[in-house]
């Protein structure tokens, strides 16, 4: 790819990222306190806004007015869920319930997925009774029984809807469980829910965490002027994608050791691919060997973000330990391309 070739790709993609990120937490001056149809659709117009908001997971592209709202016949004492006002969120829970008369109060979690939002204090407990207050759920002496996404669980305080007068009831994990936990005869914990976090949710997560890499180093071989080798754009997106791929696999325990180990590996590879090529050359490959390393671990720490097994506060420890490292390894990798 020439510079200027990456640049014609590159526009476009700005500007449509861009134009995603001004989307990004939108806000609500108002919310859907009559109950109406949850304003999903499964047209053609409905799957392309689903798969941008897929592509760019990890941007807040669309988000739902908050409010009550049915999905399948409306039924007054239908089972009522709560989840955020992430687009894509809603669109896997309808799809996968479609026909069921159920209830939705959806909350303010800034576009944010379920468990992204519970990590960073949108999905509360405080937003779900305010919320229910204001769609005139809550009655006075009668509980009201909700039910919860398990992955909102990290930032909700059970023990405060109780007292809100809210009869909270563990629901499972994953959208695909929906349908059979409410044709139950009675609605009961899903405790014993675990994260399942196989190859099919992993390339769920690999596709756009690559998007968000070739769009960055893009933007740096684009800026840069075509100086650095364009060879980083497709390493960091290889990275990008393999990491979340391989994560079980990979060794050591923390997101940015596994990285290393994806880096250290990925180097070898291409090191001796360019042997077999014949194009070995001692100063790229040492450039490519140091980037490659920074890279993946950089994808690593980024990766803690994106995926539902981090914890917060290990992650906060783990990013302070690691990014001098990542940043002295960056400026390595530029001396010696520049020195080499």
């Amino acid at each position: 790819m020439t510079w200027l070739q990456a640049v014609v790709v590159f526009l476009p993609f700005a500007v449509l990222w861009n134009y995603l990120r001004r989307r990004g937490a939108p806000g609500f001056d108002s919310i859907n306190t009559d109950i109406s149809r949850l304003p999903v659709t499964f047209g053609f117009a409905g799957y392309v806004k689903a798969f941008i908001a897929w592509l760019f997971l990890f941007m807040r592209t669309f988000a739902v007015r908050p409010g009550i709202y049915y999905l399948g016949r409306y039924e007054p004492d239908a089972p009522l869920l709560v989840t955020g006002n992430f687009y894509l969120t809603l669109f896997l829970l309808a799809k996968k319930i479609q026909g069921l008369p159920v209830r939705v109060l959806v909350i303010d979690t800034e576009g944010i997925n379920v468990w992204c939002s519970s990590g960073k204090g949108k999905f509360s407990a405080q937003e779900i009774i305010d919320k229910a207050k204001k769609c005139n759920l809550l009655r006075e002496g009668k509980k009201l029984e909700l039910v919860l996404p398990k992955f909102s669980l990290a930032g909700v305080r059970l023990s405060q809807l109780r007292r809100a007068g809210i009869k909270p009831v563990i629901g499972p994990l994953y959208a695909d469980d929906v349908a059979a936990f409410l044709k139950s005869d009675r609605l009961t914990h899903r405790l014993d829910d675990r994260v399942r976090f196989d190859l099919k949710h992993r390339v769920f997560t690999a596709v756009p965490t690559a998007v968000q890499f070739f769009y960055n180093f893009l933007g740096v071989y684009v800026i840069g002027l075509g100086w650095l080798e364009q060879s980083v754009v497709w390493i960091a997106t290889g990275l990008a994608f393999l990491y979340p791929v391989l994560f079980p696999y990979l060794p050591g325990k923390l997101f940015a050791t596994k990285g290393i180990s994806l880096g250290v590996t990925a180097a070898l590879v291409l090191a001796l691919w360019q042997l077999v090529l014949g194009q070995l050359e001692t100063g790229l490959v040492l450039f490519q060997a140091v980037f490659t390393v920074a890279t993946a671990m950089l994808v690593g720490l980024s990766y803690t973000g994106n995926s539902p097994i981090s914890n917060y506060t290990l992650v906060r420890q783990e990013i302070a330990r690691f990014l001098p490292v990542l940043v002295l390894l960056y400026l390595v990798a530029l001396l010696v391309y520049i020195l080499v």
